[in-house]
């Protein structure tokens, strides 16, 4: 592995390490650890200590996994080095998940020691937010049709040329792991995948303007004007993160017809996914989730919060029946959730699956 590469992998990683060991510090005050508790409690020296504990513990085992990684990179050959980096994608998932479970139970024993609030919780609802802009207009993806549209037409046109084998996976060096044989499958196949990717994300923008509204009731203007800053960031970031992921496709057709070299699509490959959770993790630090890290003010609200964490297992899962909302935002993290308890819910999770299935198949 070359220190080019290095550096790129620990620009991938690195961002998305930091984003999940300060988790605690980017939800809404309202929530620690996955459990509802007041904004006095939340600023108390008691939830202080508990979210510089978890930083600390997951942040070590963050930095000791990611060095086991890299070494284990430099010993690897090319071919075993993609099945490493997804090993430790997957220990970095287990990690978190084990640390959020094990600060959710410990956040509810404490819980019953923390002082009450006064005064009664309210919940507020502005029945005109939905009239605003809340994200892009999906006008925006009309781009991506465009892009895959040329795609397509190119490759037909130039069908006799392309090469009748097709390199279809490289390893981080530029060398090609694995060809496919020229077929009318394998040279759309990145036409295909843009298709559905397109689809996605205009999905996801879809979801983000639809999901649940939360609007603080002792300062209803203030908490408005935070979740549609929340909203609009998450909207730009989907429709340009989905334009580099497209144009990361186009430029594997364009290898197909010979139109860039090896290693121009080695290091374009490399900084998409660069770009995307760069982006991701200064939303992420500027906004925090719902908007709550824009013009925090100084003290917190003397409202008790809304309180629904019987709907929440484990802090994370959302399932309510009688709730229409099918998405609303993650209780651990920035961003949305399904309700689980929604009959569609299952039907999206289904949708997302074979999104997936399919990019395994014509990968093949």
């Amino acid at each position: 592995m070359s220190t080019l590469s290095s550096l790129l992998i620990a620009l991938i990683f690195l961002p998305m390490m930091i984003s999940l060991t300060a988790m605690p510090y980017l939800t809404r005050e309202t929530i620690s650890f996955g459990v509802t508790v007041s904004e006095d409690n939340y600023r108390s020296e008691t939830l202080h200590r508990m979210r510089r504990s978890y930083s600390m513990y997951s942040g070590i085992l963050y930095a000791v996994l990611f060095i086991l990684c890299i070494i284990q990179l430099l010993r690897s050959n090319p071919v075993q080095q993609n099945g490493v980096i997804g090993a430790y994608i997957v220990m970095v998932i287990l990690i978190s998940a084990v640390m959020n479970v094990i600060y959710y139970f410990k956040m509810k024993k404490l819980l019953p020691s923390l002082p009450s609030t006064p005064a009664p919780s309210m919940l507020a609802v502005d029945t005109s937010f939905r009239q605003g802009k809340l994200v892009l207009s999906n006008k925006w993806f009309l781009i991506h049709v465009v892009i895959i549209l040329a795609g397509l037409i190119a490759v037909l046109n130039r069908y006799e040329q392309i090469p009748s084998l097709i390199p279809m996976k490289f390893d981080l060096m530029g060398n090609v792991t694995r060809s496919a044989v020229k077929s009318y499958r394998s040279v759309l196949y990145p036409s295909i995948i843009q298709t559905f990717m397109t689809l996605l994300f205009i999905f996801i923008n879809w979801s983000i303007r639809n999901s649940k509204q939360q609007i603080q009731a002792d300062d209803p203007q203030r908490s408005r004007r935070q979740n549609i800053v929340f909203r609009r960031s998450w909207s730009l970031f989907t429709v340009l993160s989905s334009f580099a992921l497209l144009l990361l496709f186009s430029m594997i057709q364009l290898n197909m017809l010979g139109q860039i070299n090896v290693n121009s699509l080695m290091l374009i490959s490399l900084l998409t996914p660069i770009f995307v959770i760069l982006f991701a993790f200064l939303i992420s630090f500027r906004t925090g989730q719902g908007g709550s890290r824009i013009s925090r003010p100084a003290a917190g609200s003397k409202l008790a919060p809304v309180n629904n964490d019987s709907h929440w297992k484990l802090g994370m899962f959302y399932f309510n029946r009688q709730d229409p909302a099918l998405f609303m935002e993650k209780r651990i993290g920035v961003g949305w959730t399904l309700n689980f308890g929604h009959p569609l819910c299952w039907l999206v999770l289904l949708g997302i699956g074979g999104f997936i299935a399919l990019t395994y198949v014509f990968a093949r």
